[in-house]
Protein backbone atom coordinates (compact mmCIF):
# COMPACT_ATOMS: atom_id res chain seq x y z
CA UNK A 1 0.00 0.00 0.00
CA UNK A 2 2.64 2.26 0.98
CA UNK A 3 4.63 1.99 -2.40
CA UNK A 4 1.35 2.85 -4.36
CA UNK A 5 0.56 6.14 -2.49
CA UNK A 6 4.67 6.45 -2.73
CA UNK A 7 3.59 6.27 -6.86
CA UNK A 8 0.70 8.93 -6.37
CA UNK A 9 2.37 11.10 -4.17
CA UNK A 10 0.32 10.78 -1.17
CA UNK A 11 1.78 10.32 2.31
CA UNK A 12 1.39 7.79 4.71
CA UNK A 13 -1.90 8.04 7.03
CA UNK A 14 -1.27 8.98 10.96
CA UNK A 15 -0.50 5.99 12.60
CA UNK A 16 -3.14 4.81 14.64
CA UNK A 17 -1.29 2.62 17.23
CA UNK A 18 -0.12 6.04 18.68
CA UNK A 19 -3.85 6.78 18.55
CA UNK A 20 -4.89 3.58 20.55
CA UNK A 21 -1.56 4.68 23.48
CA UNK A 22 -3.30 8.10 23.86
CA UNK A 23 -6.58 6.42 24.33
CA UNK A 24 -5.59 4.08 27.19
CA UNK A 25 -3.85 7.00 28.87
CA UNK A 26 -6.88 9.31 28.73
CA UNK A 27 -8.99 6.20 29.98
CA UNK A 28 -6.82 5.64 32.75
CA UNK A 29 -6.60 9.60 33.55
CA UNK A 30 -10.67 9.70 33.46
CA UNK A 31 -10.94 6.62 35.92
CA UNK A 32 -8.19 8.21 37.95
CA UNK A 33 -10.32 11.54 38.54
CA UNK A 34 -13.49 9.58 38.90
CA UNK A 35 -12.08 7.61 41.82
CA UNK A 36 -10.93 11.25 43.45
CA UNK A 37 -14.54 12.12 43.42
CA UNK A 38 -15.86 9.33 44.79
CA UNK A 39 -12.40 9.19 47.66
CA UNK A 40 -13.69 13.17 48.09
CA UNK A 41 -16.98 13.05 48.45
CA UNK A 42 -16.43 10.44 50.80
CA UNK A 43 -14.43 12.23 53.01
CA UNK A 44 -16.66 15.32 52.90
CA UNK A 45 -19.30 13.02 54.22
CA UNK A 46 -17.34 11.91 57.22
CA UNK A 47 -16.25 15.53 57.54
CA UNK A 48 -20.29 16.92 57.41
CA UNK A 49 -20.94 15.30 60.73
CA UNK A 50 -19.27 18.06 62.29
CA UNK A 51 -20.16 21.60 62.66
CA UNK A 52 -18.18 25.40 62.82
CA UNK A 53 -15.98 27.60 60.14
CA UNK A 54 -13.55 24.81 59.63
CA UNK A 55 -16.95 22.67 58.04
CA UNK A 56 -17.52 25.58 55.92
CA UNK A 57 -14.40 25.83 54.62
CA UNK A 58 -14.25 22.44 53.58
CA UNK A 59 -17.19 22.89 52.17
CA UNK A 60 -16.22 25.44 50.05
CA UNK A 61 -13.41 23.72 49.28
CA UNK A 62 -14.67 20.54 48.34
CA UNK A 63 -18.59 20.91 46.78
CA UNK A 64 -18.25 24.48 46.00
CA UNK A 65 -18.82 25.62 41.88
CA UNK A 66 -15.17 25.65 42.16
CA UNK A 67 -14.38 22.85 44.54
CA UNK A 68 -12.22 20.14 44.12
CA UNK A 69 -14.60 17.57 43.62
CA UNK A 70 -16.71 19.63 40.85
CA UNK A 71 -13.13 19.90 39.06
CA UNK A 72 -12.15 16.33 39.41
CA UNK A 73 -15.61 15.21 37.82
CA UNK A 74 -15.91 17.80 35.35
CA UNK A 75 -12.10 16.58 34.37
CA UNK A 76 -13.41 12.88 34.29
CA UNK A 77 -15.78 13.84 32.03
CA UNK A 78 -13.75 16.03 29.36
CA UNK A 79 -11.42 13.31 29.90
CA UNK A 80 -13.80 10.95 29.07
CA UNK A 81 -15.29 12.80 26.10
CA UNK A 82 -11.88 12.99 24.53
CA UNK A 83 -11.49 9.33 24.62
CA UNK A 84 -14.67 8.94 22.44
CA UNK A 85 -13.44 11.48 20.03
CA UNK A 86 -9.83 9.85 19.48
CA UNK A 87 -11.73 6.53 18.88
CA UNK A 88 -13.56 8.22 15.79
CA UNK A 89 -10.56 9.91 14.54
CA UNK A 90 -9.37 6.38 14.54
CA UNK A 91 -12.55 5.02 12.72
CA UNK A 92 -12.18 8.10 10.26
CA UNK A 93 -8.61 7.43 9.78
CA UNK A 94 -8.83 3.45 9.09
CA UNK A 95 -12.41 4.09 6.73
CA UNK A 96 -10.38 6.09 4.65
CA UNK A 97 -7.20 3.44 4.89
CA UNK A 98 -9.59 1.24 3.23
CA UNK A 99 -10.39 3.60 0.31
CA UNK A 100 -6.93 4.33 -0.12
CA UNK A 101 -5.84 0.66 0.20
CA UNK A 102 -7.62 -0.12 -3.43
CA UNK A 103 -6.40 3.35 -4.58
CA UNK A 104 -2.79 1.76 -4.13
CA UNK A 105 -3.63 -1.16 -5.34
CA UNK A 106 -5.16 0.23 -8.61
CA UNK A 107 -1.98 2.59 -9.02
CA UNK A 108 0.57 -0.51 -8.69
CA UNK A 109 -1.14 -2.50 -11.59
CA UNK A 110 -1.81 1.24 -13.76
CA UNK A 111 2.32 1.76 -13.92
CA UNK A 112 2.45 -1.82 -15.27
CA UNK A 113 -0.48 -1.67 -17.55
CA UNK A 114 -2.34 1.70 -17.79
CA UNK A 115 0.14 4.84 -17.25
CA UNK A 116 -2.47 6.79 -18.27
CA UNK A 117 -4.26 6.23 -15.32
CA UNK A 118 -2.11 7.64 -13.18
CA UNK A 119 -3.22 11.34 -12.87
CA UNK A 120 -7.07 10.02 -12.19
CA UNK A 121 -6.06 7.84 -9.75
CA UNK A 122 -4.13 10.83 -7.72
CA UNK A 123 -6.62 12.99 -8.06
CA UNK A 124 -9.11 10.02 -6.43
CA UNK A 125 -6.64 9.88 -3.77
CA UNK A 126 -6.38 13.56 -3.39
CA UNK A 127 -10.06 13.76 -2.27
CA UNK A 128 -9.63 11.06 0.07
CA UNK A 129 -6.97 13.06 1.94
CA UNK A 130 -8.84 16.28 1.64
CA UNK A 131 -11.59 13.95 3.75
CA UNK A 132 -9.63 13.06 6.31
CA UNK A 133 -7.78 16.08 6.77
CA UNK A 134 -11.44 17.89 7.35
CA UNK A 135 -12.79 15.57 9.49
CA UNK A 136 -9.79 15.18 11.11
CA UNK A 137 -9.70 19.22 11.71
CA UNK A 138 -12.92 19.35 12.98
CA UNK A 139 -12.56 16.29 15.51
CA UNK A 140 -9.15 18.77 16.44
CA UNK A 141 -11.17 21.54 17.24
CA UNK A 142 -13.60 19.58 19.23
CA UNK A 143 -10.45 18.32 21.18
CA UNK A 144 -8.94 20.97 21.98
CA UNK A 145 -12.24 23.08 23.08
CA UNK A 146 -12.62 19.96 26.02
CA UNK A 147 -9.33 20.90 27.11
CA UNK A 148 -10.56 24.41 28.20
CA UNK A 149 -10.58 25.44 31.79
CA UNK A 150 -14.62 26.04 33.10
CA UNK A 151 -13.52 29.54 33.29
CA UNK A 152 -12.27 29.85 29.69
CA UNK A 153 -15.72 27.85 28.75
CA UNK A 154 -17.55 30.43 30.78
CA UNK A 155 -15.83 33.54 28.68
CA UNK A 156 -16.64 31.74 25.46
CA UNK A 157 -20.51 31.51 26.73
CA UNK A 158 -20.60 35.40 27.36
CA UNK A 159 -19.07 36.25 24.42
CA UNK A 160 -21.27 34.30 22.54
CA UNK A 161 -23.72 35.91 24.37
CA UNK A 162 -22.67 39.53 23.47
CA UNK A 163 -22.25 38.90 19.73
CA UNK A 164 -26.10 37.52 20.23
CA UNK A 165 -27.05 40.87 21.88
CA UNK A 166 -25.35 43.06 19.83
CA UNK A 167 -26.80 41.12 16.25
CA UNK A 168 -29.82 41.01 17.69
CA UNK A 169 -31.32 44.66 16.62
CA UNK A 170 -30.16 43.68 12.81
CA UNK A 171 -32.85 41.08 12.91
CA UNK A 172 -35.01 40.53 9.66
CA UNK A 173 -38.65 40.20 9.55
CA UNK A 174 -37.59 37.22 6.88
CA UNK A 175 -35.02 35.47 8.57
CA UNK A 176 -31.02 36.02 8.79
CA UNK A 177 -29.71 39.67 9.80
CA UNK A 178 -28.93 43.14 8.21
CA UNK A 179 -25.53 42.27 6.60
CA UNK A 180 -22.10 43.27 8.19
CA UNK A 181 -18.95 42.88 6.28
CA UNK A 182 -15.62 42.61 7.34
CA UNK A 183 -12.24 41.90 6.38
CA UNK A 184 -10.52 39.30 8.07
CA UNK A 185 -7.10 38.77 8.76
CA UNK A 186 -7.35 35.32 10.31
CA UNK A 187 -5.35 32.61 7.82
CA UNK A 188 -6.74 29.43 9.71
CA UNK A 189 -10.52 31.04 8.45
CA UNK A 190 -9.32 32.31 5.22
CA UNK A 191 -7.79 28.81 3.96
CA UNK A 192 -11.37 27.32 5.29
CA UNK A 193 -13.44 29.71 4.10
CA UNK A 194 -11.42 30.55 0.35
CA UNK A 195 -12.29 34.30 1.27
CA UNK A 196 -10.90 37.32 3.79
CA UNK A 197 -14.65 38.51 3.93
CA UNK A 198 -17.01 38.01 6.50
CA UNK A 199 -20.86 38.91 7.49
CA UNK A 200 -20.03 39.11 11.09
CA UNK A 201 -23.84 39.89 11.79
CA UNK A 202 -24.70 36.48 10.29
CA UNK A 203 -21.91 34.59 11.11
CA UNK A 204 -22.66 32.93 14.90
CA UNK A 205 -19.52 33.79 17.42
CA UNK A 206 -17.90 30.48 17.52
CA UNK A 207 -17.44 30.39 13.54
CA UNK A 208 -16.58 33.71 13.47
CA UNK A 209 -12.51 34.51 12.55
CA UNK A 210 -10.24 34.82 15.54
CA UNK A 211 -9.34 38.66 14.89
CA UNK A 212 -13.50 39.38 15.16
CA UNK A 213 -14.04 37.68 18.08
CA UNK A 214 -10.84 39.26 19.59
CA UNK A 215 -12.82 42.13 21.48
CA UNK A 216 -16.00 40.39 22.71
CA UNK A 217 -13.56 37.86 24.13
CA UNK A 218 -11.65 40.56 25.58
CA UNK A 219 -14.42 42.27 27.71
CA UNK A 220 -15.78 38.68 28.58
CA UNK A 221 -12.21 38.04 30.24
CA UNK A 222 -12.38 41.11 32.51
CA UNK A 223 -16.23 40.49 33.29
CA UNK A 224 -16.34 37.29 34.62
CA UNK A 225 -12.98 37.92 36.52
CA UNK A 226 -14.17 40.52 38.21
CA UNK A 227 -17.25 38.04 38.96
CA UNK A 228 -15.02 35.22 40.49
CA UNK A 229 -12.91 37.70 42.44
CA UNK A 230 -15.86 39.48 43.85
CA UNK A 231 -17.57 36.20 44.82
CA UNK A 232 -14.20 34.92 46.76
CA UNK A 233 -14.53 37.94 48.62
CA UNK A 234 -18.20 37.55 49.77
CA UNK A 235 -18.90 41.04 47.43
CA UNK A 236 -23.11 41.35 47.00
CA UNK A 237 -22.79 40.53 43.30
CA UNK A 238 -26.81 41.84 42.87
CA UNK A 239 -26.02 45.41 44.54
CA UNK A 240 -25.71 48.52 42.35
CA UNK A 241 -22.00 49.11 44.11
CA UNK A 242 -20.97 45.71 42.42
CA UNK A 243 -22.50 46.78 39.04
CA UNK A 244 -21.31 50.04 38.70
CA UNK A 245 -17.61 49.29 40.20
CA UNK A 246 -17.36 46.30 37.90
CA UNK A 247 -18.87 48.26 34.90
CA UNK A 248 -16.22 50.71 35.21
CA UNK A 249 -13.35 48.45 35.59
CA UNK A 250 -14.62 46.83 32.19
CA UNK A 251 -15.33 50.59 30.47
CA UNK A 252 -11.10 51.39 31.65
CA UNK A 253 -10.29 47.91 30.16
CA UNK A 254 -11.97 49.06 26.80
CA UNK A 255 -10.44 52.08 26.41
CA UNK A 256 -7.22 50.55 26.87
CA UNK A 257 -7.64 47.91 24.30
CA UNK A 258 -9.82 51.16 22.04
CA UNK A 259 -8.81 54.67 23.29
CA UNK A 260 -6.72 55.50 20.31
CA UNK A 261 -9.59 55.02 17.79
CA UNK A 262 -13.11 55.44 20.18
CA UNK A 263 -14.87 58.28 19.80
CA UNK A 264 -15.00 61.44 22.43
CA UNK A 265 -18.04 60.43 23.97
CA UNK A 266 -16.92 56.69 24.70
CA UNK A 267 -13.28 58.14 25.99
CA UNK A 268 -14.19 59.74 29.35
CA UNK A 269 -14.56 58.16 32.47
CA UNK A 270 -17.09 55.86 33.53
CA UNK A 271 -18.90 58.57 35.61
CA UNK A 272 -18.78 61.14 33.32
CA UNK A 273 -20.80 58.88 30.33
CA UNK A 274 -24.45 58.69 29.33
CA UNK A 275 -26.66 56.48 30.73
CA UNK A 276 -26.52 54.95 27.22
CA UNK A 277 -22.63 53.99 27.07
CA UNK A 278 -22.70 53.03 30.56
CA UNK A 279 -25.12 50.72 29.72
CA UNK A 280 -23.12 49.02 27.03
CA UNK A 281 -21.06 47.99 29.99
CA UNK A 282 -23.47 46.95 32.26
CA UNK A 283 -24.44 44.22 29.74
CA UNK A 284 -21.12 43.01 29.89
CA UNK A 285 -20.99 42.59 33.21
CA UNK A 286 -24.55 41.22 33.56
CA UNK A 287 -23.79 38.68 30.91
CA UNK A 288 -21.58 37.49 33.39
CA UNK A 289 -23.42 36.91 36.29
CA UNK A 290 -25.73 35.34 34.51
CA UNK A 291 -23.11 32.84 33.01
CA UNK A 292 -21.50 32.45 37.03
CA UNK A 293 -25.02 31.81 38.20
Amino acid sequence: MVAGLGILGIPPLPDTGLLDKHIGELDRAAAYHRRLVQDGGHAYRLAGTNEGPATDALHAYMTSRDGAVPQAADLADRLTTAVGNLRVSKIIIEWVEGLLASVAVAAGIAVAFAPQLLPRLAAIGGRFIAMLRNALSRAGRIFMSLFKTRQARRIDAVSDRLHEAWRAPRRLPGGGYEARVKTTTDQAWIRRHGTDQVDIANTRYKDLPADWQKENKESATVAVRLVDDASRRGVDLKGEEFMESASERVHDAWLRRNGEWAPPEQKLPYQELSQVEKEKDRVVVREALAEQD
